[in-house]
């Protein structure tokens, strides 16, 4: 009867036993470090202008462009939407009434049926170029301004 006891004793002391001493937990050092997005395109105006309007920027456009393969692959709804998107973001800004201008015009010649290829082509031209011209030395906005004045020159048969 005593080795059952101890063996019964013996039973219940192994479990509280395991369970007395807290287990080992290797301790480790995180250290959080935040880095700030990388800043590859800054918006042309402050985010006041159109809170809900969708972010545009210069290499965003450029990019959607090359993926179409040229300005004159890109479809109609796709560079319509980019421009609606344009017009939103730079509307209200005297600096670039030129370009919401010819914008808007570019948007009505798109939406035509048939889409007049010369028409496009001149807009184009005097986009890129006044693009250009509030680019103030930002790369992507030159490197857009040209893409437009290249793809004009190509529509207008220059």
């Amino acid at each position: 009867m005593t080795t059952r006891l101890s063996l019964f004793l013996l039973a219940l002391a192994l479990p509280l036993a395991a369970c007395e001493s807290e287990p080992e937990v290797a301790e480790t050092d995180t250290t959080i470090v935040e880095t700030p997005d990388p800043i590859v395109d800054e918006p042309m105006m402050d985010d006041t202008t159109m809170d809900d309007a969708p972010e545009v920027t210069p290499q965003a456009t450029v990019d959607a462009v090359t993926e179409a393969g040229g300005l004159t692959s890109l479809a109609p709804a796709a560079a319509v939407s980019n421009i609606d998107a344009w017009i939103d973001r730079l509307e209200g800004n005297p600096d670039f009434a030129p370009v919401v201008a010819d914008l808007e015009t570019l948007r009505s010649q798109l939406q035509a049926s048939p889409i007049d290829g010369a028409a496009v082509g001149a807009t184009l031209q005097s986009l890129g170029q006044a693009t250009t011209a509030a680019a103030a030395g930002d790369g992507a906005l030159e490197t857009l301004g040209t893409t437009l004045t290249d793809a004009g020159n190509s529509l207008a048969g220059m």
